[in-house]
C-alpha cells in the first residue's frame, strides 16, 4: 500500500480510537484453556510489548502509549490467573 494510503487509515483509526466513550472501561469474562492463555500471551507480547513489531498495523501504530500499558497488565494478570507466570518465562528461554 502507498504511504498515503497508510497515513489516511492511520487517521482513521486514531479518531476512532480517540471517540467519545472510547477509553470507558467495560468488563470482559474469558474462560480460556492454559494454552489459549499461553498463546494469546505470546501474541500481546509479540505484537505490542516487544520494540521490535512483528509486523506493520495501523490500529497498533494508533493505539496511545496508556493502552500498551493496560496491555501489559492484562499479559501479566491471565498468566497469573492461569498460574502460569513461571512457565511461561521458563518457556521463553528455550
Amino acid at each position: 500500500m502507498s504511504s498515503a494510503v497508510n497515513k489516511e487509515k492511520s487517521k482513521i483509526y486514531e479518531t476512532i480510537l480517540s471517540s467519545p466513550g472510547m477509553t470507558e472501561k467495560c468488563k470482559v469474562v474469558l474462560q480460556l484453556s492454559r494454552q489459549n492463555v499461553l498463546l494469546l500471551s505470546r501474541l500481546i507480547e509479540a505484537g505490542l510489548l516487544t520494540k521490535e513489531q512483528p509486523f506493520e498495523d495501523e490500529i497498533i501504530r494508533a493505539l496511545p502509549a496508556a493502552s500498551t500499558e493496560e496491555f501489559k497488565a492484562i499479559h501479566e494478570e491471565i498468566l497469573r490467573k492461569a498460574e502460569l507466570t513461571e512457565f511461561y518465562e521458563r518457556l521463553k528461554l528455550l
